[in-house]
């Protein structure tokens, strides 16, 4: 008996913590014009922080995610394109 009054006290709270797992909202894409301008401002600051060639896609790439991301926009995995 113990135990069935023990189970049906747990019963509320392990459906309490799998509904407080849902899933987050999907993030949206962030607009063309909003990643050219982070583009170019993660240039800028590449040029000031003396950032090596072979290292400048992944520092951009890292840069607008950050940027993104305090913005609450989906993040990217490649550079945007200037068309």
């Amino acid at each position: 008996m113990k135990k069935i009054i023990l189970v049906l006290i747990m019963l509320p709270l392990l459906f309490n913590v799998a509904n407080s797992e849902e899933k987050q909202p999907e993030l949206e894409e962030a607009p063309k014009a909003l990643l050219l301008s982070l583009l170019e401002n993660c240039k800028q600051d590449a040029i000031e922080d003396e950032v090596m060639k072979k290292d400048l896609n992944k520092y951009l790439l890292t840069c607008i995610n950050d940027e993104l991301e305090a913005i609450n926009y989906k993040l990217i995995k490649v550079l945007p394109k200037d068309v």
